[in-house]
């Protein structure tokens, strides 16, 4: 790779409009928690805060890698959830053969490398983002469901079951896990090369292969990131109930995606940051909690959530037209 500097400033945006963003993205949680306080004080309950918050982590975890797909101009995976499922069935089925959890889990996550390599590469020959990951998508589900046939897989584990229900200073762990994923994220976009790179290539693919960037190599990498999050979401999700399931990943694509674009990331790469897409995925989580006390149904919900996802991002839109973005 040449040794060419990324050019940082115009890639970024203003420093009043990226602020803007992020203040736009926290008053919309702030907004939505006092509201749903003042019509139902159990609404702010500290468990059930801790609760948004643990739900707000499974996702948000995930959206953290899918930001690294947006932002390089690639706009999005949709194999994320089936990924995530897959992590958990392949560790779960491992350990039921006699691996222990360590060995386990670092042959799923090699696995789960090479799958995320392997779409990311694809993808940097030209091929659509969406129909590619879709079939990667319907791949992973189709040998998750051979290698369990289709029932959900038991895992005897005491270090699992505290990753997935042990508490620090009364904080789930998953909620540690998504402030680190979050803090690596932004280091990772802010602090490195390869961050510089990603943004680089997502506001103008042509000027970055033309500067000597390595256009597969971040695509690549990109994905694999992504894969490595929803992988860890598997965990998770695994570890929590101490057993591997087959089904309930359905909605993980359309959350991440509704963090991601809430957050303010353009869709067509190039700006955006971890930070903002954390808000969005608090406020997915808080939005999903409140209408869950409510007791509306999972299409009233969507609903509800689609028409937030098409205002904010309508709003975002308007807003950069008018200042010629």
């Amino acid at each position: 790779m040449s040794d060419t500097a990324i050019p940082a400033g115009p890639l970024r945006s203003p420093a009043a409009a990226a602020l803007a963003r992020a203040v736009l993205a926290a008053g919309l949680v702030l907004t939505l928690a006092a509201l749903g306080g003042y019509f139902n004080p159990a609404f702010l309950s500290p468990e059930n805060g801790l609760a948004i918050l643990r739900a707000a982590a499974m996702s948000g975890i995930v959206a953290m890698g899918a930001t690294f797909i947006t932002l390089s101009g690639r706009f999005f995976s949709l194999a994320l959830g089936q990924t995530a499922m897959f992590a958990g069935v392949l560790m779960a089925v491992l350990m039921a053969w006699g691996l222990p959890f360590g060995l386990a889990l670092a042959a799923m996550l090699a696995v789960i490398v090479c799958l995320g390599a392997v779409q990311g590469a694809i993808i940097s020959m030209g091929a659509n983002p969406i129909i590619t990951t879709l079939g990667a998508g319907a791949l992973l589900a189709g040998l998750a469901g051979l290698f369990t046939g289709g029932r959900n897989v038991a895992i005897d584990s005491a270090a699992l079951a505290w990753i997935g229900n042990g508490r620090i200073l009364g904080v789930p762990t998953q909620t540690w896990a998504f402030v680190a994923a979050v803090a690596v994220a932004w280091w990772v976009l802010n602090k490195t090369r390869f961050g510089r790179e990603t943004i680089f290539l997502g506001a103008n693919r042509a000027t970055a292969g033309a500067s000597g960037i390595g256009v597969t190599k971040v695509t690549v990498l990109v994905f694999v990131i992504a894969s490595l999050a929803a992988a860890m979401m598997g965990v998770f999700e695994a570890a929590q109930f101490s057993k591997a399931r087959v089904a309930g990943f359905g909605a993980v694509d359309f959350d991440v995606i509704a963090a991601v674009l809430i957050g303010g990331t353009a869709i067509q790469g190039g700006r955006g940051s971890p930070l903002r897409t954390a808000l969005g995925a608090v406020f997915i989580a808080t939005l999903q909690n409140y209408m869950l006390l409510l007791a509306w149904s999972s299409g009233v919900r969507t609903l509800v959530t689609g028409v937030f996802i098409v205002l904010i991002v309508a709003g975002f839109h308007v807003a950069a037209r008018r200042k010629g973005a």
